[in-house]
């Protein structure tokens, strides 16, 4: 049984008449898709559309049906044999997850077709566009980690069937220009919810050692994803998510990994955190930080008179201005 109306399917509104159904169904016939599916299946999808047609342009078989639909009938049954025909419009109806569920669940045993079949070929290829689709609108939604989940799901699936490899190298880039957002989707969640946030932030620690540290040091001109000025935009929003604690962890984390910006990123969150919970052991600990980094020529004066100063220490916070 699809998800789906006949009206959804042949892709007009209820209020359309007859002559509206028809001209739609031509449409449709006239337009198959041509991602490689076989002629056999876009023959019978083209069955489909017309036993939909049939339907909805005759009155008596429409009110009949309109009479079904207001009494709670959902669905279309379909004979197994159109079963992959049905998902090809489903998908082309937006309902890509739902199209993709079912594509999945019909490529597993019991029901999973012969290897090397034409039918095995399509349900592959469906699953293969109506996960990217699906990706898509939860993407569209600003649902990044569940763009991402079906991804990952879509990529796994086509692994197994060691089918399509161009459209899961496709998946496979899609999900990994989806990483930055994917993370400021777990981060920014509501604190109640932690396994999101912890997810979260391993996700972020593995992006800013796959870039090499903060700086990009493994960016190359021809990569994909954000460059430097829009990840540094990226991760100015994301700071405000995570707490001074898992700030410091991070910066002097990845500081030892060899950034050096996370290095004075780390002593910046020891004053915060020193300061904001009013321990000057964390702001001394701050200054000893600040004085083991390299920090290339920068006159780091200022920064320990500001200190001195939350310190309360005027004579030195003075004699570090001057």
């Amino acid at each position: 049984e699809l998800p789906i109306d006949h009206f959804r399917l042949i892709g007009v509104s209820p209020s359309a008449d007859a002559e509206a159904v028809l001209r739609a169904f031509q449409l449709r016939v006239d337009r198959p898709p041509h991602q490689g599916f076989t002629q056999e299946v876009l023959g019978q999808r083209a069955d489909l559309l017309k036993l939909s047609t049939d339907l909805l342009a005759n009155k008596a078989l429409r009110e009949e049906y309109e009479k079904a639909l207001l009494g709670g009938a959902s669905g279309l049954e379909l004979s197994s044999n159109r079963e992959v025909a049905g998902l090809i419009l489903l998908w082309e109806a937006k309902a890509s997850k739902e199209a993709f569920e079912l594509a999945k669940k019909a490529l597993q045993p019991p029901q999973a077709p012969a290897l090397g079949s034409g039918r095995e070929s399509d349900l592959t290829l469906v699953a293969a566009l109506s996960c990217k689709s699906a990706a898509l609108e939860e993407q569209d939604q600003r649902r990044y980690e569940s763009a991402a989940l079906i991804l990952q799901e879509g990529i796994q699936l086509l692994q197994r069937m060691g089918k399509l490899p161009d459209h899961r190298l496709a998946l496979e880039k899609n999900l990994e220009e989806l990483l930055p957002y994917r993370i400021l989707d777990l981060v920014s969640r509501e604190l109640s919810d932690q396994a999101s946030h912890q997810e979260g932030i391993r996700l972020l620690d593995f992006y800013v050692k796959q870039r090499g540290g903060l700086e990009g040091k493994n960016l190359k001109g021809n990569q994909s994803g954000l460059d430097q000025e829009e990840f540094e935009l990226f991760f100015h929003q994301i700071r405000t998510f995570l707490t001074v604690q898992e700030q410091i962890d991070l910066f002097t984390y990845w500081q030892k990994k060899g950034s050096a910006v996370a290095g004075f990123l780390g002593a910046i969150a020891f004053v915060g955190d020193g300061f904001s919970r009013r321990k000057p052991e964390r702001l001394l600990t701050a200054k000893k930080y600040f004085r083991s980094l390299d920090l290339n020529g920068i006159d780091a004066m200022p920064l320990f008179g500001c200190i001195d100063l939350l310190l309360a220490d005027v004579e030195q916070a003075e004699n570090k201005f001057k």
